[in-house]
């Protein structure tokens, strides 16, 4: 038994990365074409566009996994029954559910070594790519975008403006009261962010704001505790899809405790620790594909409804996510509750197709 549940996964396992790579080529295909509007911009050549796409390559393969395992699992189950070995796998007593689980078994194994490439490798990769992308394309070379980004800490709120490879340049910051209203603003040209979460800004202007009026105090140094360290500005100057698993973990909780709005973090992170069921749940709703009605279709026209349901559904799958984020939705229950639910139904029509 043993020695047949090891074929059926090799079997699933080299059509899954057969149809993985074309995916991936595809995307990665008109990624390129994506690239070649920003070509010329800056410093920004089709050298660095080539590069780009290249290293975001493993990304885009990781992102492809279930769409590519459910047209995988539908590409070896027709072989399986072309070759006449499915019929005579269900007359020796093996169900088409222990098919599916022979399937799935390796595929956790490799979406395990998946994960680990998600928190230790991708994330490497992309950032390097972002940060080389957006460097070249600007003139200035600044990474981050034109007016930057805006946090906030508590009743305080920053504005990171430019940046250079030692850290922020300029930055503005605005204090409030419990009541929202303006007390003062300390705007800086230059500005270097220790370790420990401390501002020191150079060439200062600060403003006080009271009920008696406003005074003005220029120093050479000021010295602002408690805001972002270093490691957390650079992060948040990153696409939330290029940071790891403990990265988007520690910017949502960070987020959270500053009052500011984690859930674009938080969806990435529920998106990228959902794979697995995600993948599983594709497996289990291709067996009715090809196992639900023998005379249904050929394997060519299950492969076609099957690369559109796995497509349809990861695209669904990121308006849910998106829309629940509008809503103010919890990210988990919308990456992890539809893919249950094409789980559960994955199982139920496998079950009468016995």
């Amino acid at each position: 038994m043993k020695i047949l549940y090891r074929y059926l996964g090799r079997t699933f396992l080299q059509n899954w990365l057969n149809v993985n790579l074309v995916l991936a080529g595809l995307f990665s295909f008109l990624e390129l074409a994506r690239q070649l509007d920003d070509v010329g911009k800056g410093h920004y050549k089709l050298s660095g566009a080539l590069l780009y796409v290249a290293l975001t390559l493993p990304g885009r393969m990781i992102e492809m996994a279930p769409p590519s395992a459910l047209i995988g699992s539908i590409l070896a189950l027709g072989i399986l029954d072309k070759n006449h070995e499915l019929i005579a796998l269900r007359a020796c007593g093996i169900s088409i559910q222990r098919v599916g689980w022979a399937f799935i078994r390796p595929a956790m194994v490799t979406l395990c070594l998946i994960v680990l490439g998600v928190q230790f490798v991708v994330p490497y990769l992309e950032q390097t790519a972002w940060t080389l992308r957006e460097t070249a394309i600007s003139v200035s070379g600044t990474i981050l975008p034109k007016g930057g980004f805006w946090s906030r800490d508590r009743e305080r709120f920053v504005n990171l403006r430019t940046a250079r490879e030692n850290g922020i340049q300029a930055a503005d910051i605005y204090e409030f009261d419990r009541m929202r209203r303006l007390t003062g603003y300390a705007g800086a040209e230059e500005t270097n962010i220790g370790r420990d979460g401390k501002w020191r800004l150079r060439d200062t202007q600060q403003k006080l704001l009271t009920e008696n009026g406003s005074s003005t105090i220029k120093t050479p140094e000021l010295v602002v505790p408690d805001l972002l360290t270093s490691k957390q500005a650079a992060a948040l100057s990153l696409p939330p899809q290029t940071l790891s698993l403990t990265e988007l973990s520690e910017i949502s909780q960070n987020l959270k405790r500053r009052g500011e709005n984690a859930g674009r973090y938080l969806l990435t992170l529920w998106q990228k620790l959902t794979l697995p069921l995600m993948t599983a749940a594709m497996i289990m709703i291709s067996l009715p594909f090809v196992c639900g009605n023998p005379r249904a279709g050929t394997l060519g026209w299950h492969i076609m409804l099957g690369a559109i349901a796995g497509i349809g559904f990861f695209y669904l799958n990121q308006i849910l996510g998106y829309a629940g984020l509008l809503l103010q939705l919890s990210p988990l229950w919308t990456t992890a509750f539809p893919a249950l639910l094409v789980l559960a139904i994955g199982i139920f029509y496998t079950k009468k197709a016995v």
